[in-house]
């Protein structure tokens, strides 16, 4: 399913870039979008739940159905931005940083633009390396540091 997978996101992609201005996001019709794409309603929301989630930087909400309608917004990149400084204020402990997180934030940021391949390559290598450190408590105090430091970079412009 990979080479229509990517073509419904890339599909899905372009209309977010065309609304991108309005920050409203977009609504689309499942069975429409299926028909257009030549696919399944069901490989939609297969795209949906793997390539638009909430990690992704996507606020997706689906109503089936008669009418029924699929809502995508981005989240803002200043709210990812703030996320995990958010997440610092309250040490979470509870939910610690992973790879998948680390970098999920690098291709959002990709994605926004903000960042270009070869800087998240780099970025993803220094989070690696800090992430074989053996102290829970130590390796998270670098990771935050070194995400802190990406964070600052990437406002600046």
């Amino acid at each position: 399913m990979g080479i229509l997978a990517d073509r419904i996101e890339k599909f899905i992609l372009a209309k977010l870039l065309e609304e991108q201005a309005k920050e409203e996001g977009i609504v689309l019709r499942r069975n429409e979008l299926a028909d257009e794409l030549n696919c399944a309603p069901s490989q939609i929301s297969y795209v949906l739940s793997t390539r638009f989630s909430n990690d992704r930087g996507f606020i997706v909400e689906s109503r089936r159905g008669l009418g029924g309608f699929i809502s995508i917004t981005r989240i803002p990149v200043k709210a990812l931005l703030e996320a995990p400084k958010q997440q610092q204020t309250t040490e979470s402990s509870d939910k610690p940083l992973t790879m998948g997180m680390i970098d999920n934030s690098l291709f959002e940021l990709m994605q926004q633009k903000l960042l270009r391949k070869r800087e998240a390559a780099l970025l993803h290598e220094a989070f690696a390396i800090l992430m074989e450190e053996p102290e829970r408590k130590t390796r998270e105090h670098k990771v935050r540091r070194l995400f802190e430091q990406v964070v600052a970079m990437v406002k600046e412009g």
